[in-house]
């Protein structure tokens, strides 16, 4: 927004989806280039205007100031926590900047729509500006963090979104570690080496992955307990009774089974018990 280059070419690329979306004939393309040529001369003058300059020029002092103070791995706690609320007053300061262009940019939308008959609308139907690649990441990150969140409170699917939770905290992890050497999280709560909160998370979800919780609570035990319980289960066979009798139906003998020990028996002539 505050990079007249870019800007122009956005808003120009912008008017070019939008009347291929509704296909507008030469006329239609003739107007909607006239509109994009007023609001490029909207932003010439924004940006030769003196006070913009130097409001433009304040903030992107502040925010090189900003930015040094992060990168910078010897830098004081509390500089980094002045550093992170400036970063805050700075981002206030670049919307009101910017409003007047991001107004500019609605109004052009709005008119070049306005060109489209209507045929035009209902044969189309209406347009939605594409997603810009941090839309995306911002969408999927929203919702992802929903699902997993829903699944391992609801105990559904447990193995596979603390799997997801595990990865997604291992990036977070990398993507600033508290490892020596490396500029400090400006955001962190506290002060980390190697070890912080994601870390610990990212292990504690990896258990989850593979510790059977599916079978003990939750919605894997209702759906998919009877998998944990089969695989659990194990029948165990009845001991023989050393002492049962052959023929017996319940593992024991009966007195028909028994045969008498005559009185010559060896077992008695030395002295041992027959039994």
């Amino acid at each position: 927004m505050l990079d007249p280059p870019r800007l122009k070419a956005t808003w120009s690329a912008e008017v070019d989806r939008i009347a291929n979306h509704y296909g507008f004939d030469t006329g239609q393309r003739e107007k909607a280039a006239e509109e994009l040529r007023q609001s490029q001369e909207f932003a010439d003058i924004w940006f030769s205007d003196k006070e913009m300059s130097e409001k433009k020029e304040k903030y992107f002092h502040g925010l090189r100031a900003v930015e040094a103070t992060e990168k910078n791995p010897e830098s004081l706690s509390y500089e980094r926590e002045r550093a992170a609320a400036k970063r805050k007053d700075l981002d206030t300061e670049r919307k009101a900047l910017i409003a007047d262009l991001q107004g500019k940019g609605d109004t052009l939308r709005a008119n070049v729509i306005k060109l489209a008959t209507a045929e035009q609308r209902e044969a189309a139907g209406p347009y939605v500006p594409p997603w810009t690649e941090l839309d995306k990441i911002n969408a999927l990150t929203r919702y992802g963090l929903v699902a997993m969140g829903v699944c391992l409170i609801l105990g559904l699917l447990t193995p596979l979104a603390a799997l997801a939770g595990a990865v997604f905290l291992g990036q977070i992890y990398l993507s600033m570690p508290p490892w020596p050497g490396l500029p400090l999280n400006p955001m962190a709560e506290g002060h980390y080496l190697i070890v912080n909160k994601n870390l610990i998370e990212m292990l504690a979800c990896l258990a989850l992955v593979f510790i059977p919780t599916g079978s003990w609570i939750g919605f894997d035990a209702l759906l998919f307990g009877w998998m944990f319980r089969g695989r659990e289960t194990v029948d165990i066979a009845p001991e023989p009774n050393p002492g049962a009798g052959i023929g017996s139906s319940t593992g024991r003998g009966s007195a028909a089974d028994v045969k008498p020990i005559p009185l010559s028996s060896p077992g008695l002539s030395k002295g041992r018990d027959p039994r």
